[in-house]
């Protein structure tokens, strides 16, 4: 059976790519960015490109279900919320076009797309969550504020939103005073439709448990603790190293929370390690394959594979086992990373950023068989094609620069039913 992969301008795609190929499975790509680098894999079949879901989610699904029919039904890989959620909502494609691996129940499902209902689920069955605040009305939001100890985070409770066909990434952002906060939430509400989550912000070490399941049997795991990321204050890895499930205890709670659910299918749990109490805290979960794939099935386990039979209704037996101590490195974002550290302007380099000479040390002195996310030698056209792109935006980040800046509307709350306030967690 064909596997439909989505997202092949991203490094995980890249990954699943090269490990079906590798098995002799037919791969057909797809991206809508030009060039996308896994379009250039010499393991697929073919490759199109398709409009971008954020643009016309409805273009997007049609021009999915358009390739189905030349490839016949279809395994279907996706890499990113804006690409698996049109399709696994859209009831065309799952019952007559594509295949995709889900929870028993869509509530399960949903729940892991919701960062508010994630945290909710996690306090519930005793996960640690930072400190989190889920106001429903700016009429409780005022008593939130007196009890914030600053910085905080504001972050939407869905990473990718729709109003209508059209929709938009959305992002944490950082407040250091009630006003900051006010600002943000009234923005995040009037885009979304939802109050945004605000949250204490965690120091710690970031480390993710990944996961394939079957109605909550863990099928296949890898955890890792992050060396550094994109950016020094988090967000996708650059360096990564594979640690023991029983690092921090992070197995056991990743496992609590496939279970509650019910999961099946792939998912990434995403914790911070509170460098005061030594817990880990709950970020976020990931329902989908995940940013740091290259490293999983460099240290031997092959995901997209077994996800594959699974999808094909073959037998899967649990193996929990790989190896432990293994980086990779996205040269890419570990440049992002230097930059940011170098130049950047953020009022977060007081509390988190490490001094410019260290992050320069150790961006030059990597640890020894450090692997690359995306060089293949076998299949070194991606790598090219990933600098061809990169240049590319910077290019085009630079022109935005030049033009006129557009004026900034006013902000106003939006009217909103008047509810109380849920606090998840208190502070010891």
């Amino acid at each position: 059976m064909t596997v439909l992969l989505l997202d092949a301008h991203l490094k995980s795609s890249l990954a699943a790519i090269r490990s079906l190929g590798n098995h002799g499975v037919p791969i057909v790509a797809g991206s809508h960015v030009v060039p996308a680098m896994g379009l250039y894999s010499r393991h697929i079949q073919s490759g199109f490109l398709y409009p971008s879901p954020l643009l016309s989610r409805s273009a997007f699904v049609d021009a999915v279900i358009r390739q189905t029919r030349l490839t016949g039904r279809v395994v279907l890989l996706a890499f990113s919320d804006s690409t698996l959620l049109p399709l696994v909502e859209d009831e065309r494609f799952l019952q007559d076009h594509g295949i995709y691996v889900l929870p028993a129940s869509r509530q399960y499902f949903d729940i892991a797309f919701d960062k508010a209902r994630t945290l909710e689920l996690a306090w519930k069955i005793g996960v640690g969550i930072p400190q989190t605040y889920l106001c429903k009305s700016e009429s409780d939001f005022s008593a939130v504020l007196r009890d914030l100890t600053y910085p905080v985070v504001v972050k939407p409770r869905r990473s990718v939103s729709w109003k209508g066909g059209t929709g938009a990434h959305r992002t944490a952002r950082f407040a250091f005073l009630p006003e900051d906060v006010r600002k943000q939430c009234a923005t995040l509400l009037a885009r979304t439709g939802e109050f945004p989550i605000i949250q204490d912000f965690v120091y710690g070490e970031e480390a993710g448990v990944e996961f394939l399941c079957d109605d909550g049997r863990v099928l296949a795991a890898c955890a890792h603790r992050r060396i550094r990321s994109e950016s020094p204050i988090g967000g996708p890895g650059a360096v990564k190293e594979t640690v023991p499930l029983s690092y921090q205890g992070l197995g056991t709670m990743a496992q609590h929370l496939v279970t509650a659910l019910r999961w099946s299918g792939p998912i990434m749990i995403e914790f911070k390690i509170d460098r005061l109490s030594g817990i880990p805290k709950l970020m976020e979960i990931n329902g989908r394959f995940w940013g740091s794939l290259p490293l999983a099935t460099a240290a031997g386990v092959d995901f997209p594979y077994l996800y594959y039979q699974l999808a094909r209704g073959e037998s899967v037996f649990p193996s929990l086992g790989y190896r432990e101590g293994i980086v990779s490195r996205h040269f890419v974002g570990d440049v992002k990373n230097l930059l940011q550290v170098l130049v950047g302007d953020d009022p977060m380099r007081p509390l988190v950023y490490p001094g410019r000479l260290r992050a320069l040390r150790d961006f030059l002195v990597l640890p020894r068989h450090c692997k690359s996310d995306v060089l293949d030698w076998n299949d070194w056209k991606p790598a090219a094609v990933e600098i061809v792109d990169v240049a590319k935006r910077i290019l085009s980040a630079s022109f935005r620069r030049t033009a006129p800046a557009k004026p900034v509307p006013e902000i106003t709350w939006p009217a909103i039913p008047i509810d109380d306030s849920v606090i998840l967690s208190t502070r010891k």
